[in-house]
Formats: structure tokens, C-alpha cells, sequence
């Protein structure tokens, strides 16, 4: 057996818990005293938390500029639009106020602030830009993770594109998470977040060829199990703070490292999900819900089973003593109820407009940037993914 080697580090200083906003103005004031604000759609004024912010941001002095209506899958014409004023403000901090959407729109951000041309340029690489703005993260919601890495997810309406560069200046150098401020988030936001939090774990670090060190293994089983209750219990009770500290902690473990060590990651179904957003208007961990049990199923074979089964003994309490396939199937099963009946999220393409005219075009877009083939525990071509689609629909 060969030895895994990896370094480990991760600069994000995180402040957990509903007092810890009290930091935001002493973490701002390490970089400057002119901050731009992004934020979505107006949620935060209608909870609360915007006028905490102010007032926090204010009451030390802090100058702020703001940049309101970024979308759920953040198009590179809203990071512009949020540079530009960036710039002109003369800001020397990023805060995100918002979801994974609004995080990832404002790491670009941060980039685009030394750069004046568009930033698809440095989505797609054409420009290398090194320098990056602070940025500091107020979650609202679990789920990517986006608050505690470097990556960051990208649409372009126009070329029907949805890309995820890294850099990293997109590292927040700090991140605000109160569990509380996510009892707001509708059930239906909710489950979304645990699906994508779900998939994180299991999808791309999880069900891979390369071996992994045990220990990290078995503490993603726990995660995923973790995720699958405390998902549920969130959707029934919105207010359950067991529930949301779980699910917000969770959310920000999964990219923060920890899971990566001594192994590599896959993301086959985030590039198949990837390729239904660059024509559909379909929040993410719904798109990943959708596809997650039908590639499952797609991919189940000899050499996939034992892997399923053993993962659905950890995660869904599927009892021992079955063969392979079956204990196998019954995961895939339980992945379907926990999705679909306890979380509550329509399972079908098609209620979001999706037709089966456009899904060989979706595939070539979701293995275009791979080389027609994603990798994963089985390896998926174009005509793969262009079949799990079909079973989507």
C-alpha cells in the first residue's frame, strides 16, 4: 500500500456562533476601512442581518459600498457590475452576505478589483490576475462551503458556460457563521443545501478509485449520516438548533480540507449537474439531487456494489448479511427517500423545462473541459452522462 502525501493548511480564521458578529468590524479593520458589501436579493434586510452589519460596520468607522442582485448561479456580468463599483469606491475589503452564490460572485470580485477588462477573462484563465481583495464571509445558509475555500463557481448566460476556477486569493481570510441566522432559510433552501453539502462529501471525495486514508473515510461516513439526519430534522423544524449548528459546521468542513488529505477528489456529477445550469435555471444541490441516485444507479456494477452497500450500512442503517447488489440497491433506495420524500425535492428534470432535445447538447458541455471523459469511481463519456439525463427526466 502505497503512503498518501499531502500538506495541510488552511489560513480561514472562522467564528462560529451567534455572538461572534461582534468581530466582523476588528477582522474588516485589518485590511482597511472602505469594505464593498454583495449580497442577493434582499433577504438579509428583510431577517435582520443587513442592518446588523451596518450598524457593526458604521459604528467603527468603516466606510461601505454595496452591490445588491446577485443571482443563485452568480453570471459573470453581476461580478463585473460589482468590480466596477469595488474600483470606484476605492474598497480595500470584500464581505459576502449570502449563500455559496453570493460568496463565489465576490471571490471573483476581489480578483476582478485589479483587473478593468472582464473577468471571464480570469474565470477561463485568459488573464492571470495573482492579486485578490480580503475577502471575509457571512454564510446564511449551509451549504457548498464556498465560506472556507478557494474555489469558486461561475456562469456565463452568454456562452452557455458554468465554470469553477481556483485561485488563492479566493480563500476568505475569515468567515462569520451563526447557525441562527439560517432558521430563516425555507425548508425547500434547506434541502437543497444538504443535498449539495451531501454530495461534497460523498461524490467527490467519497466514492473514488483512489484509496483513501481509513480514518478520513469513516469520518466522512459520519458526516454524510450526520447530513442525512440533521437535513431532515431541519426541513420539519426550521428553529431546531441542533439541527442548524450541525448542518452549518458540516457545510463548513467539507471544503475546508480536512476531507482532502491523502487522497484525490472527482467531481462527475457537479460537471453532469454543470452542464444542465448552463442551459436551465435549476439551483445546484437540486440539480445534484436529481442526478445523484440515478448515476448511482448507472454506474452500479460488481466492482461498484461493495462500495455502495458498505457506504449505505454507515450512512442509512442498511442492515448486513445481504448480497452486494442488493444491499447496493437499497442504498441507492434510501438516497431516493431521503431526497425525494424526506427533503421533499421534486426528482424529475423535466419540471424545470428540461427536454430531451438539449441533453446531448448538456453533455458536451459537462465533459467538454475534461476531455469527453469525468472520472469518478466509473468513468463517465458523453453519451454516459447524456443517458443518466435521460433517467432524470
Amino acid at each position: 500500500m502505497k503512503i498518501n502525501n499531502f500538506v495541510y493548511y488552511n489560513p480561514t480564521k472562522i467564528y462560529f456562533g451567534d455572538q461572534q458578529l461582534s468581530h466582523l468590524a476588528e477582522e474588516v479593520k485589518r485590511h482597511g476601512d472602505k469594505a464593498l458589501l454583495v449580497y442577493g436579493g434582499g433577504s438579509i434586510k428583510k431577517n435582520g442581518l443587513y442592518g446588523r452589519i451596518i450598524s457593526i460596520l458604521s459604528g467603527a468607522g468603516i466606510e461601505t459600498a454595496e452591490c445588491s442582485g446577485i443571482e443563485p448561479n452568480p453570471q459573470y456580468t453581476s461580478v463585473n457590475r460589482a468590480a466596477k463599483i469595488c474600483r470606484d469606491a476605492g474598497c480595500q475589503v470584500v464581505i459576502a452576505v449570502g449563500g455559496g452564490s453570493v460568496i463565489d460572485a465576490s471571490k471573483v470580485v476581489a480578483q476582478a478589483a485589479f483587473y478593468e477588462g472582464d473577468c471571464w477573462d480570469l474565470v477561463t484563465k485568459k488573464v492571470d490576475e495573482p492579486r485578490a481583495l480580503p475577502l471575509i464571509a457571512v454564510p446564511t445558509m449551509a451549504s457548498a462551503g464556498s465560506e472556507n475555500d478557494a474555489w469558486a463557481v461561475i456562469s456565463n448566460a452568454d456562452t452557455n458556460e458554468k465554470l469553477d476556477p481556483w485561485h488563492a486569493g479566493y480563500q476568505p481570510t475569515a468567515a462569520f457563521i451563526d447557525p441562527s441566522i439560517t432558521y430563516t432559510v425555507s425548508p425547500y433552501q434547506t434541502a437543497v443545501g444538504a443535498a449539495d453539502i451531501f454530495s461534497h462529501i460523498v461524490e467527490i471525495r467519497y466514492f473514488l478509485k483512489d484509496h483513501k486514508i481509513e480514518f478520513v473515510s469513516e469520518m466522512m461516513e459520519v458526516m454524510a449520516a450526520n447530513t442525512v439526519k440533521y437535513g431532515a430534522i431541519a426541513v420539519k423544524d426550521p428553529n431546531n438548533t441542533e439541527a442548524r449548528q450541525n448542518l452549518s459546521w458540516l457545510s463548513a468542513m467539507i471544503t475546508g480540507g480536512i476531507m482532502d488529505m491523502g487522497g484525490i477528489q472527482d467531481m462527475a456529477l457537479h460537471m453532469t449537474e454543470y452542464g444542465i445550469a448552463a442551459f436551465y435555471e435549476i439551483p445546484h444541490g437540486h440539480g445534484i439531487a436529481i442526478l445523484f441516485p440515478r448515476w448511482m444507479q448507472y454506474v452500479l456494477s460488481e466492482e461498484t456494489a461493495p462500495v455502495f452497500y458498505h457506504f449505505g450500512q454507515k450512512c442509512f442503517g442498511i442492515p448486513s448479511g445481504l448480497e452486494d447488489t442488493e444491499g447496493a440497491q437499497k442504498t441507492i433506495d434510501a438516497l431516493s427517500h431521503w431526497l425525494y420524500e424526506e427533503m421533499g425535492l421534486e426528482s424529475r428534470l423535466s419540471a424545470f423545462g428540461v427536454t430531451e432535445e438539449r441533453l446531448h447538447d448538456m453533455a458536451v458541455k459537462a465533459t467538454g473541459n475534461h476531455g469527453g471523459i469525468l472520472h469518478s469511481i466509473t468513468d463517465l463519456t458523453t453519451d454516459d452522462v447524456e443517458h443518466i439525463f435521460k433517467m432524470c427526466l
